[in-house]
């Protein structure tokens, strides 16, 4: 997903070039690995800040950008561009209903209740979390954005109750397959 996103900025910023806005993306994000975001934690360009500034959404406990058709569960590509566009308001109200899933389920204990909303995120041991499943070729943790309830989403695909993440026997079926995805997700070295 995060290379078709590469993929469709870069042809956008393409199409605006051609018919005379001078456009440049800027790819989804600027290094090779999650290793070199453990040696050097700092982006050169926060796609969630210009999502924010751009009225798409609001942040949210997990510092993730909510959107209220998606909540967290959504991808920003970012693109400058000379192009007269009409701006979009910024998002007046808050999206995160501070239900506090994300905290109570993230298995790397990267966010705090104490700590909200000023050092939300410890950025390293979520990164670090996420290298250490990269190692078993496992895809990044994303439970923050697994739980979340915001986004209208939720309705689509039969996600409203809360209690599917937290009631392993009644919902049992589910708990067994990402048991298994996380277990099995990557080669076992």
């Amino acid at each position: 997903m995060n290379a078709l996103l590469d993929q469709y900025t870069y042809r956008l910023s393409n199409f605006l070039n051609d018919r005379g806005h001078p456009s440049i993306f800027v790819p989804r994000d600027g290094y090779g690995s999650i290793k070199v975001l453990l040696e050097n934690p700092i982006a050169f360009f926060s796609h969630r800040h210009a999502a924010l500034l751009s009225g798409l959404g609001s942040f949210g406990i997990s510092n993730m950008i909510l959107t209220p058709e998606y909540g967290p569960r959504i991808r920003f590509g970012s693109i400058f561009t000379e192009a007269v566009l009409p701006a979009d308001p910024l998002i007046g109200k808050q999206l995160c209903t501070r239900c506090m899933r994300c905290v109570d389920m993230c298995p790397s204990k990267s966010l705090s209740k104490q700590d909200y909303p000023e050092g939300l995120t410890d950025k390293m041991a979520c990164a670090g979390y996420s290298a250490r499943l990269n190692e078993r070729s496992i895809s990044p943790c994303g439970i923050c954005i697994k739980v979340c309830p915001v986004g209208e989403d939720r309705i689509l695909y039969g996600r409203g109750d809360p209690s599917i993440y937290t009631d392993k026997d009644r919902f049992a079926e589910y708990h067994r397959a990402w048991r298994h995805v996380r277990s099995y997700g990557g080669r076992k070295d």
